[in-house]
């Protein structure tokens, strides 16, 4: 058991660590000031997948380094190399700087997704508090998302000053993340280390242990995956209803707000909603409400589709990276969550680039369409295999 006072200021400290697994001061207007540097709509998809593929390329072999070298350690170089694609994104000048920019963004992101959430719960189970992760990763969550609520505003205003002005800030928040990195407490645990192969043979057949644990992870990184594709045309939409630019981190922190109380409340609607009931719940109101999308001629109608689809978003990751964690030993649980992850980034990284070549000929309207149809697709294909597996 640790001591009580070992781990003093640790999950703070993480909490400031995982402020830079995503963009804050940019958060309204990262799409829009690729748009403004020149890409077209086609370019800023590319420039988008090229995050989710390095993201893609990075999950397994991060999620190995933190379970061989320590959660820590992949924490760090994960924020040295975001910090080097932040500044690369915030002097782009053209769509190759900035396609370089989210190769190293999305590469960088990669090597702290898992480790984070690893380190976490095992700091909780060296305490004897496994059982508080789920409310604890809510709890991280929520103050994540209220900071970049208020990171949102100010971006979204600084925007209209400087459009680089954002991105100078995500600079000075990266570093942030770096010394915030360099002064966690990692637990104590036994490490096996195992040929590099053989870690991956085994994560892969452990990831389908049973057929009840493999689609669940399985279908939920699809269904993160349908979130991540649907809010990289966000703000293109907003510029199609003519909403003026400076409002759009105030739209953004609004948001984030609806997300935050969706992580504050993932541990009290657990007792009422099973895995299983979240995601379908989850796939069906992102399939029905992306059908609707194709009649949006109003701001009054978008904003509360967009604010359940992030209260949605924020029940995501403390639901199943507690399912996860709860199924998956010590030595793996990094690479695990990282396998997760890699699905969720693969699938739209892939129709993502599809997409963006839509919204150029097509419009907006058929790329939310085309969305809403792999959401349905994506929940029959869960409802109809579950039905036949065993519960484990």
């Amino acid at each position: 058991m640790a001591l009580k006072n070992q781990y003093k200021g640790n999950i703070g400290k993480l909490s400031i660590a995982m402020l830079t697994n995503d963009a804050n001061f940019s958060l309204g207007v990262y799409v829009i000031f690729m748009l403004w540097i020149g890409l077209s709509l086609a370019e800023v998809s590319l420039a988008l997948s090229a995050w989710l593929i390095f993201s893609s390329i990075g999950q397994i072999p991060s999620g190995i380094f933190a379970d061989r070298y320590g959660y820590r350690t992949a924490l760090l170089w994960g924020s040295i190399i975001f910090f080097f694609g932040t500044v690369l994104f915030a002097f782009g000048q053209n769509f190759y700087w900035l396609l370089i920019a989210n190769s190293l963004l999305g590469f960088g992101c990669s090597m702290k997704q898992g480790a984070d959430y690893a380190l976490l719960y095992e700091q909780l189970q060296d305490q004897g508090k496994e059982k508080s992760y789920k409310q604890m990763a809510g709890k991280i969550d929520f103050y994540t998302n209220i900071f970049w609520v208020v990171t949102a505003v100010l971006g979204g205003l600084l925007y209209t000053v400087n459009a680089r002005a954002p991105f100078y800030a995500e600079i000075v928040v990266a570093i942030v993340g770096i010394v915030a990195c360099c002064l966690l407490i990692e637990p104590p645990r036994k490490v096996k280390k195992v040929p590099v192969l053989r870690q991956i043979k085994n994560s892969v057949k452990f990831a389908f242990q049973t057929p009840r644990f493999s689609k669940i992870f399985i279908f939920s990184a699809l269904i993160g995956s349908i979130a991540m594709m649907t809010f990289q045309y966000v703000q293109p939409l907003y510029v199609s209803l003519d909403i003026p630019t400076s409002y759009f981190g105030f739209i953004a922190a609004t948001l984030f707000i609806f997300r935050a109380f969706g992580s504050w409340f993932a541990h009290k609607l657990g007792k009422f909603f099973s895995i299983d009931k979240y995601l379908v719940l989850h796939a069906s109101v992102f399939g029905l409400f992306l059908v609707l999308m194709q009649r949006i001629d109003s701001v009054y109608y978008i904003f509360p589709v967009l604010a359940v689809f992030y209260f949605l978003r924020g029940l995501y990751s403390p639901t199943i990276s507690t399912y996860i964690n709860e199924k998956v030993t010590s030595d793996k649980r990094a690479t695990m969550l990282s396998v997760n992850k890699q699905v969720l980034t693969v699938v739209a990284a892939v129709s993502v680039s599809g997409l963006g070549v839509i919204a150029d000929k097509f419009g907006l309207q058929q790329v939310f369409f085309s969305i809403s149809i792999l959401s349905l697709v994506f929940l029959i294909f869960y409802v109809l295999t579950l039905r036949k597996v065993e519960m484990d």
